[in-house]
């Protein structure tokens, strides 16, 4: 990824776990129904495809995905 994107995603990311009113760090299977459906719906839109190989839900996997990339730091 070029370091001029990192910083679009790490604010987008931080801005849809802010939307579905997710603390960054938290738990997949501590979050209530009403965060999950936020989510969901944020996965709907952006028309979000887990991975073929993937050992879990849609879900699960976008919201590990949202959680990295809030995390991630400025690479150069």
């Amino acid at each position: 990824m070029k370091a001029r994107h990192v910083n679009a995603e790490r604010d987008y990311a931080r801005s849809v776990l802010s939307n579905c009113r997710i603390p960054m760090g938290e738990d997949f299977h501590a979050l209530t129904n009403a965060q999950k459906d936020a989510l969901e719906d944020e996965a709907d839109r952006t028309r979000y495809q887990k991975p073929r190989n993937a050992n879990g839900s849609r879900l699960r996997y976008f919201h590990d995905l949202m959680q990295r990339r809030a995390r991630r730091c400025r690479e150069l």
